[in-house]
């Protein structure tokens, strides 16, 4: 069968991730020259919406996005996960994401658009449903496989066509059951092209041949992942190869090929997965292009030792590629349950123009409570592929974090899971702001959310690491990246209320845009949410919310469903002053229900070089300087549910400047002031503070039985202030107060 790939159709969104990450959050790329004074253009920054999408084969992923644009997907818990999953993509392109075992019906039934993660968040419906057109043989009747319905038809008797939306849940299972009419030929998600367009290249053929462990054809379900690395943006594709051969149209260069084998039981059960990695260069000629992928060269086992008993839950293998362009190409694969299905690659020297192999490992030491329950997760990396595929954890190349998981106590209906992504430069090219790993859910096994649990994680791979919660109500947290020494001991809050917006106090290595800053004749603030780390920026389900600005005392911004906006700096000093509001009425959340934020500071203007923005943190302006905004930074004396169960209430409150590795405003903290209402903010009552400088103890007594809301005020000598008021900040136990 010849397939023809991608292109520049599907595959060609050459963005590098600097200026993809300043669009996401700017909803387009940034505005290159500032309207008059008198008539200031606002660009809204709106919050990134989430979506869960199906795969038609079962897989559950969790998708944040902003406008249009994909800015991160996760894999959830259940939905058919456990076999081996493939992704691949190429930097600032779409991301495809399809289980190993569909690699046969891709272009037999199954069109590669449906597994396009990028394209099915932006088409699947608000119910889960995917549009879809479905493609028959000529002269049939158009009929509607299960879990599809029609809402057009097309008979011809050469090819016979239908509209309709796919149910992923009913559609996959008729799949699984070979349910499916014989007369359908093929179902694409709408929009996408029966074949590839031709693109603005001469094509070329690529012939892949399979042969199994025994020299024979191979005769298990497999299939091929080509991308080219010339220009990783210009193409790639998925090939089913199994019957032993596979063909697609490619034009001419260089590639790397990724061919899967499953190699299966008596009972039909996967006991091994084998991926060979080669290269191939296809001629500017008429001349066929051959390559054998010879299963039996994937003949080095992938396998990871621990110092303590752990059970493998995750393994993730990727291949990076960095082309002579500098864009990155990878393939990866996640297999579901290692410990039941052995893993094999063969060794590969590093490439020319640079490669990365990293492998991922994670393991939890299985049912425990309290102290007892410990989790791994590894990775190690290298330029080739080397052969010893043996990899052994050792206890001098670990840190050790201690994960605290907090969440509201009206729950959802989600069980939680922490998410952990080895980071270098090849990832953050590619993965990092796309797709994160999963680290299994943490109320299975070791630990619940609420909970806590010990994780070793390791640094043999230069110990950077990307952490991202979703909590049992789907709200999203992301620490920034962080570099772990060996031997260090840390400890990570998730979610641990009051959950409020905040600018934050960062390190330098980012993938989000700077909250606050200034620079090329722009301005941009944005109001993520935060909880009590200062480096995390979350996103909650806020049913309303709305931001203003003032400039100068002139209002400039006044946007309803909003974080936040940009607008023309005034090219001189200036002053700002924003109000922001949230609500989370009808979530059913019953904390940090609402949130009301008042923020004013002065643009200095100039290039003060303690606010010069770090070259590792996207913005959406150029030559960024830091905007000197206050900070509230909350530690609440409650537990997990962020209830608490004493008389007296104590809280630590740390009051600080938006910062990004110790850059931002050094202005002195002059004040500060914490006050507390029992009844939903019509009094309120001034709460004990010791300390200075930013760095105070707050307490107070409880009283009542209604969630108690909380006032923040600080200033400092620069003349900034923030006025922070939570409604039910934080629960108050049933049953009275010790």
């Amino acid at each position: 069968m010849t397939t023809r790939g991608n292109g520049r159709a599907a595959s060609a969104l050459a963005v590098s991730a600097a200026v993809a990450a300043a669009a996401a959050l700017t909803g387009g790329p940034p505005a290159t020259a500032a309207p008059a004074p008198t008539a200031p253009q606002v660009r809204p920054i709106a919050p990134p919406v989430s979506k869960t999408l199906t795969l038609v084969t079962g897989q559950r992923i969790r998708v944040d996005m902003a406008g249009e644009r994909v800015t991160a997907y996760r894999l959830l818990p259940g939905g058919g996960a456990a076999g081996a999953l493939l992704s691949f993509g190429v930097g600032g392109g779409d991301r495809y994401t399809l289980p190993a075992d569909a690699m046969p019906q891709i272009g037999r039934g199954l069109d590669l658009s449906l597994f396009d993660v990028t394209a099915l968040a932006r088409q699947t419906t608000q119910d889960g449903r995917i549009p879809v057109t479905l493609d028959f043989t000529g002269g049939a009747t158009p009929t509607a496989p299960p879990g599809v319905q029609l809402t057009s038809t097309s008979p011809s008797t050469s090819r016979s066509t239908a509209a309709g939306y796919l149910t992923p849940a009913a559609f996959a299972q008729a799949v699984r059951e070979h349910r499916l009419p014989p007369s359908l030929a093929s179902v694409r998600l709408r929009g996408a092209p029966q074949a590839a367009a031709h693109p603005d290249f001469p094509l070329h053929t690529l012939q892949i041949t399979a042969a199994g462990l025994a020299g024979a054809p191979a005769d298990t379900p497999m299939g091929s992942i080509v991308l080219n690395t010339d220009d990783v943006s210009r193409f790639g594709t998925a090939v089913p190869v199994d019957g032993g051969e596979g063909n697609v149209q490619v034009p001419a260069g260089h590639y790397a090929i990724y061919t899967v084998f499953l190699d299966h039981d008596e009972q039909g059960s996967a006991v091994a997965y084998r991926e060979v990695a080669q290269n191939a260069t296809v001629a500017d000629s008429d001349d066929t292009t051959a390559v054998t992928a010879d299963e039996s060269a994937a003949d080095r086992r992938v396998s990871v030792t621990t110092p303590r008993p752990a059970k493998a839950d995750l393994l993730k293998l990727t291949w990076f590629r960095k082309g002579p362009t500098g864009l990155v190409s990878f393939d990866s694969v996640q297999i579901g349950d290692p410990s039941t299905e052995a893993v094999y690659v063969n060794a590969l020297p590093a490439a020319p123009d640079g490669s990365r192999y990293t492998v991922q490992w994670g393991g939890s030491s299985g049912p425990a409570t309290g102290s007892g329950a410990y989790r791994y997760d590894v990775a190690f990396g290298s330029d080739d592929v080397p052969a010893d595929q043996s990899f052994t954890v050792r206890d001098d190349q670990l840190a050790t974090v201690e994960q605290h998981f907090s969440a509201d106590p009206a729950g959802g209906d989600f069980p939680g899971a922490l998410y952990a992504l080895p980071v270098d430069d090849f990832t953050r090219a590619v993965e990092a702001a796309g797709q994160a790993v999963l680290a299994p859910p943490v109320d299975q096994g070791d630990t619940h959310i609420p909970g806590t649990r010990t994780e070793y994680m390791g640094t043999a791979d230069g110990g950077a690491w990307a952490y991202t919660e979703l909590t049992p109500q789907l709200d999203t947290f992301e620490a920034d990246i962080t570099t772990l020494t060996a031997g260090s001991t840390h400890r990570i809050d998730w979610a641990h209320g009051p959950l409020a917006p905040g600018l934050g106090a960062h390190r330098d290595q980012q993938l989000r845009d700077c909250t606050a800053c200034a620079g090329g004749g722009l301005f941009s603030l944005y109001f993520p949410t935060g909880d009590s780390e200062p480096d995390h920026i979350g996103s909650t389900s806020a049913t309303s919310a709305n931001f203003t600005l003032y400039q100068n005392g002139t209002k400039v911004a006044d946007e309803p469903d909003v974080l936040g906006a940009q607008v023309p700096a005034t090219g001189q000093p200036a002053t700002y002053r924003a109000v922001f509001d949230t609500d989370l009425a009808g979530t059913g959340a019953t904390q940090s229900t609402r949130t009301h934020t008042e923020l004013g500071f002065r643009d200095p203007g100039g290039t003060d070089p303690a606010l010069a923005l770090p070259a590792d943190v996207p913005c959406p302006e150029t030559d960024c300087r830091i905007m000197p905004a206050l900070t509230l930074t909350y530690r609440l004396d409650t537990d997990q549910s962020n209830t608490s169960t004493g008389a007296e209430q104590a809280m630590d409150l740390t009051v600080g400047h938006l910062s990004y590795d110790g850059r931002g405003s050094q202005a002195a903290i002059t004040s500060a002031a914490v006050s507390v209402s029992f009844d939903g903010g019509t009094t309120w009552q001034p709460a004990a503070l010791t300390g200075a400088a930013g760095t105070y103890h707050a307490t107070w007594q409880n009283t009542g039985t209604a969630a108690p809301a909380l006032k923040v005020t600080a200033s400092d000598a620069a003349g900034g202030t923030l006025t922070q008021t939570v409604t039910a900040a934080y629960s108050l136990a049933e049953g009275g107060l010790r």
